[in-house]
């Protein structure tokens, strides 16, 4: 296949006293070099097993594999066997056929010099299998100093060269990489083999198996069946490559042939600044929405920049741009995602930035699950090293559950409040503080943040440690300078100073904290005279009080409503997201009302683009509210009709018109509409429209199941 014709392996297996080892390469390169399977050229791939898997033929095979690969390459190299650490040198090591005690200095494979020669491969497409069976009786091998069971992640980080290169070990530290009975090879290497056979794939859009297929594959179904063995990996990836083809007898399944772009992104940033004789380091934990280094704006390279903190370095966490997670690139994730980055994390503070004095975790979104969870997996003198814990728009309590339970969240239930993930991720936080902090901890709420409740964000933590900025939750993070709350507290948080509100109001901290009388009592009496900033915070107080007649009188009246019905859309949009929380009937007639008050008022003043924004939510709820199919398509037919009227192209007529086929049951043209709005999106308005599609879908069909190919098509278009 022309698309593997530049992919190359390096398979050793050292056999000697662990001979499925090399059973375990030879099968690997069978399946590589099978063009029905793996579709590697023979030629391309090179197998090392038993007497020519030594120390020599090691170093020898990457000389050779460092003359034949570019920068367009792909490399795969596969490790089973041995690995080892000495203590008295802090050396980890691969154990190669013919090694000796005595002489370990000759036959031994120190990771640094692995390390060197990958980073000769001018490829980013890098790949390294390391199946590390458990060391016991290594510490035999040297009679005058003790020699321990290797760590797989400490030998994995010490392997990692910084420059894209994924590590994926088969087992975490204090496990093995086992056996089952009646299998001919390890388990990890089984499931390797397993994957790139494609007994994962249910959907077929593509010819290939690509990289982050394999890590999720392996990270499931490796401790699936045995929960003593969790592999660990690392999280640089620099592009989601091509690792093998898909076996022709699945290729009869491909809906259609797509054809593979290059990847036109920049490298991932793996480092902000790296110096040497830095004492503190700050780690940016990012979430799963694919923005990655970015989801922290400008606030590290504004950082960088501050005097107090040149003795600083900084690190983003989490996974590249490139890597795709589980659930597809949104606001929520699947615990297995969230629990290996949290691994990586912890095995990065014990290892990799083990040299720091100071560190601050910074977790925004589900980062911040991976923040607590990854402290949580620490020993006391590790924990002490922790000088500040910032919780950015963080879920700290799972999603409610009544929440979890609705269809449309059905995928995420895993991140219940009542389910294990969290649940026994608060009981060993509290377990580990029942007192007091040996950090600085502040937890940080969005005021306009409706991805995460306060209930969940705030709820397992006192009122002195919670502070609300203004914000959404995507653009929390993002402004581009000094001025705004964000920046400030983290700042001030680092400096250890006491932060104090400059950029944020009075009337959104206490309207987002549900304080809603005092804004209501504060506002009302001058409501002529607000502007629309205010005017907002006044209608969404008198809506948390129920008083839904009296915003009604206003907005009639008032100068601002007279003049857009923007007011009625947001008062209505904040009662639709109730009533997807709640499935409270009352709050989404209140929704309809607002909905269709705009319509009547956009329509008078033949304001065609909000008219069709308002009916197309009609259509929303009539279906999922009302169940009234009649009254859905009605409305349906009417966006059509109000985007002809505004003459208008863009983002969000293909998504209004998308949506509206949907309700019309005519798929092909929603399919089409809804793949221009995916090429017009940027990450905010594909998670929002492939949100609304996927709720609406579900309430068309009546099944959550994600593997239905209209649900997959949405996936591909927006989540990756």
């Amino acid at each position: 296949m022309q698309e593997l014709s530049n992919a190359y392996a390096l398979l050793i297996g050292v056999g000697a006293d662990l001979p499925i080892t090399a059973a375990d390469a030879q099968s690997l390169y069978d399946l590589l070099a099978d063009p029905k399977i793996g579709g590697y050229p023979a030629d391309n791939i090179e197998l090392l097993t038993e007497e020519k898997a030594d120390r020599q033929h090691i170093l020898q095979a990457f000389d050779r594999l460092i003359e034949k690969v570019d920068e367009e390459s792909s490399v795969l190299l596969f490790y089973s066997g041995h690995g080892g650490y000495y203590p008295p040198w802090q050396q980890f090591y691969l154990v190669p056929h013919g090694f000796d005690a005595e002489g370990y200095e000759d036959t031994w494979v120190k990771a640094e010099e692995l390390q060197e020669k990958i980073k000769q491969l001018s490829s980013k497409r890098l790949v390294f299998f390391l199946d590390c069976c458990h060391a016991a009786g290594i510490g035999q091998h040297f009679k005058k100093s003790k020699s321990s069971t290797v760590s797989a992640e400490g030998l994995a980080q010490q392997l990692d060269d910084g420059g894209g290169m994924s590590i994926i070990s088969s087992c975490r530290e204090n496990e093995s990489s086992w056996i089952l009975d009646g299998d001919d090879h390890s388990l990890y290497t089984l499931c390797l083999q397993e994957v790139l056979r494609a007994e994962h794939k249910t959907y077929f859009n593509e010819p290939f198996i690509r990289i982050s297929e394999v890590i999720q594959y392996l990270f499931r179904k490796v401790p699936e069946r045995n929960p003593y063995q969790r592999p660990y990996a690392n999280l640089q990836i620099y592009d989601d490559f091509i690792v093998s083809q898909l076996p022709a007898q699945k290729q009869v399944y491909l809906e259609k042939t797509i054809p593979i772009m290059e990847n036109e992104k920049e490298a991932p940033v793996t480092v902000f600044r790296e110096e040497e004789g830095a004492q503190g380091v700050i780690l940016f934990v990012h979430g799963f929405s694919g923005e990655a280094s970015d989801s922290f704006g400008q606030i590290p390279h504004l950082l960088m920049e501050e005097a107090e903190l040149m003795n600083w370095d900084l690190f983003p966490v989490g996974f590249s741009s490139f890597v795709e997670p589980e659930q597809g690139k949104e606001i929520w994730a699947s615990t297995s995602d969230i629990e290996r980055i949290a691994d990586y994390l912890a095995t990065s503070l014990r290892y990799r930035y083990a040299k720091y004095s100071q560190i601050a975790l910074l977790g925004y979104s589900l980062g911040g699950l991976v923040v607590q969870k990854s402290i949580t997996q620490l020993e006391e003198p590790e924990i002490r090293r922790i000088s500040h814990v910032m919780l950015l728009a963080s879920p700290n309590g799972g999603i409610p559950e009544e929440q979890a339970e609705q269809i449309w969240n059905r995928k995420y239930k895993d991140l219940a409040a009542n389910q294990p993930f969290i649940s026994t991720m608060r009981a060993k936080w509290a377990a580990r503080f029942p007192e007091r902090y040996p950090f600085r901890l502040h937890v940080v709420a969005g005021t306009q943040d409706h991805a995460i409740s306060l209930e969940s964000n705030f709820g397992p933590f006192q009122d002195k440690e919670c502070v609300t900025i203004a914000g959404d939750h995507l653009s929390l993070l993002k402004g581009e300078n000094r001025e705004n709350d964000a920046y400030q507290l983290i700042f001030q948080s680092l400096n250890n100073k006491k932060f104090f509100h400059r950029y944020t109001s009075q009337e959104e901290i206490e309207v987002t904290l549900g304080k809603y009388r005092k804004v209501v009592d504060r506002l009302l009496p001058r409501a002529d005279d607000l502007d629309v900033r205010s005017m907002k915070q006044l209608v969404f107080a008198l809506e948390g009080l129920g008083r839904v007649d009296e915003i009604m009188d206003l907005l009639r009246e008032h100068p601002l409503a007279q003049r857009n019905t923007h007011l009625l859309g947001l008062i209505a949009g904040r009662l639709k997201r109730k009533y997807l929380e709640t499935l409270s009937f009352a709050t989404a007639q209140e929704s309809f009302t607002f909905y269709e008050k705009g319509l009547e008022l956009a329509q008078k003043r033949e304001d065609w683009s909000e008219a069709y924004y308002h009916s197309i939510n009609l259509a929303f709820l009539s279906l999922l509210a009302f169940e009234d199919p009649v009254d859905m398509k009605r409305h349906a037919r009417e966006a059509l009709d109000l985007i002809e009227k505004a003459g208008e192209e863009g983002l969000w007529v293909e998504a209004t018109k998308a949506e509206a086929y949907l309700y019309l049951k005519e798929e092909d043209q929603a399919r089409a509409h809804y793949e221009a709005a995916a090429l017009l999106g940027g990450l905010r308005e594909k998670i929002s429209i492939h949100t609304n599609a996927y709720q609406a879908f579900i309430g068309l069909s009546g099944n959550a199941d994600d593997q239905q190919p209209f649900l997959q098509f949405l996936h591909q278009q927006f989540l990756r």
